[in-house]
Parts: structure tokens; sequence; C-alpha cells
């Protein structure tokens, strides 16, 4: 019975690790583009006219930009993995495609940061030439971002974390109202800030974060996250911990199956994330923290 528990469980999390990176937040950016085409080498001992030129050549593709100090970069090439690489100290990148066929292509760019918090996807549509450098510059990934806790009596502090190119100035949004709030990231790319929430209203809220950086340079959003204020002496949720009894075990896992699929359910805890349903996500969240 415990080998078939283990087994459903992994079969469970693989299924989540493909939606997760199928529903992974994606963006849509301009950056500049510049196509450098090598002259034409004139015939030896100045051959007169051809019948045209050779079989198209491969292209090469540079893609430069801002992500975060040794940071881990995915490139996709028509959503699948073309390359991965690391940033450099800096926060600056420089990667090269070769051999690109002539055509339109869909490229994207996501980094993950020295925590393990990922940026959302960068994309863009780009027409290749055939046997030219195709140059992507401009390139500024989001910020990281990570909330703590995530439920939170009304009055209590938020801790906001996350990393970005070093020395931007972040911008922290709180998506339920206007405010916005600012904090500078250091030389290593890392951003904190602590939210008070006694201005907030009970409920449920969403922050998100973009950087500024130099003379105007933007990047996207970063991945929006929820966080949930309750009342002074409400009770309080405890992650996968949905008996509070200080394990995450099968009866967890019950009251988990028991609100399945129910949005905003009775027991408000069972949607561990506060997205409005009780999913494979929440499931997911469970499965890290199991202790059995």
């Amino acid at each position: 019975m415990k080998n078939c528990l283990v087994l459903f469980l992994i079969s469970i999390l693989f299924y989540f690790s493909i939606l997760g990176f199928i529903r992974a937040e994606s963006v849509q950016r301009n950056v500049s583009v510049t196509v450098t085409v090598p002259e034409e080498e004139p015939p030896p001992n100045g051959g007169g006219g051809g019948g045209g030129g050779g079989p198209a050549m491969p292209a090469k593709v540079v893609f430069k930009g801002r992500a975060y100090p040794n940071a881990f970069l995915t490139l996709l090439k028509n959503n699948r993995v073309a390359a991965t690489f690391s940033a450099k100290s800096s926060g600056l990148f420089e990667k090269e495609l070769t051999g690109i066929s002539a055509g339109n292509y869909t490229f994207g760019i996501f980094a993950e940061d020295t925590d393990g918090r990922k940026s959302v996807t960068l994309s863009f549509t780009v027409s290749i030439i055939a046997n030219a450098t195709t140059t992507i510059s401009g390139i500024f990934l989001s910020p990281t971002i990570s909330l703590t806790p995530t439920q939170i009596e009304q009055g209590g502090e938020v801790k906001m974390a996350g990393q970005v190119f070093p020395q931007s100035e972040v911008n922290i949004f709180i998506t339920s109202t206007e405010i916005v709030k600012k904090t500078t990231a250091t030389t290593q790319g890392k951003w904190s800030y602590g939210l008070n929430t006694t201005p907030l209203s009970l409920g449920e809220h969403n922050a998100r974060s973009k950087a500024l950086f130099g003379e105007g340079e933007q990047s996207p959003f970063s991945q929006t996250l929820p966080f949930l204020i309750v009342k002074p002496g409400a009770m309080v949720c405890k992650g996968a911990d949905l008996n509070f009894d200080g394990r995450v075990d099968i009866v967890d896992f019950s009251i988990l199956l028991y609100f399945w699929n129910q949005t905003k359910p009775a027991n408000r805890c069972a949607d561990i994330n506060f997205d409005g349903i009780v999913n494979i996500f929440d499931f997911s969240i469970m499965m890290y923290w199991w202790t059995g």
C-alpha cells in the first residue's frame, strides 16, 4: 500500500512539473535587433559573372542583456530549450547560437537566481537572415520575487525578497491598491522589503515587482504572488499542515481531497497557495513539505 501511495505521489508530481512548465508566465518585450551581413568576396582572378550565388549558409544569433550575478539562464527557440548558460558575476550575459537556418523564430529566455527563484520568460519573435549575424540586445530580465509569510494577521509584516540586476531600483506593486514601494538592489543584485500590512484591507492581495536601471531601462514585471491578510487573532493557516498537528501526512492529504476542486473552500487553509481553488498546485506544495 505504501509503495502504491509513493508511486501515485511521484506520478502526480511529474504531472505537476509539466503543468508548471506549460503555465510559466511569459511576456512579450521589445528588444534591439541588429543584423550584420558579411561582404561577399570577389571571384578569383576577376572572373566574370556567374550563375547566381551558392547555397544559403546558416546564420548566427547573439543574445545580450542583464540578468543577476551568476544566474542560471535558459534560452528557448520555438518553445524548446536551445541552450543553458550562466550570467557573469556582473549580472551581464552574452550567448551565441550558431547554425540557425533562415526563417522566423520565437526566442525566449528566463533566469533562475542563486536561491532557485525564477524570472518570467521574456519572449520575442525575430526574422533570421541566412549567412548573417543577428544580435539581440537590450534584454532586461524581470526580478525574481518571494513572499514570507503568505498568510498574515493585519498589522504584521510580509517579507519580500528576490534578485535582479545589481543596484537596480526595484518598484514593488500591491495590485489591489495604488501602493508602490521602492528599494534598491545590492551589488550582488539582492533586494528585500518588509511590507507593513496595517493599511491593507482584510482579504487577498497580490504583489509583483519590476526593475529600473540607468537612463530609463525597465524590466518586465516579475511573477505575481498572492498573500492573505486575516483579522488579528484569527486562525492562521500553517502551510500544508492542514490539521495543525506539526506533521504533513495522510491526514492532511485526506483533508485536501475532501475540498478538491472547490473554489473558496469552507476550510480556507485547504487552498494552500490562496489562488481561489484547491487543485494540483496545492497538492504539489503539500508533497514538498511531506513528512509522512
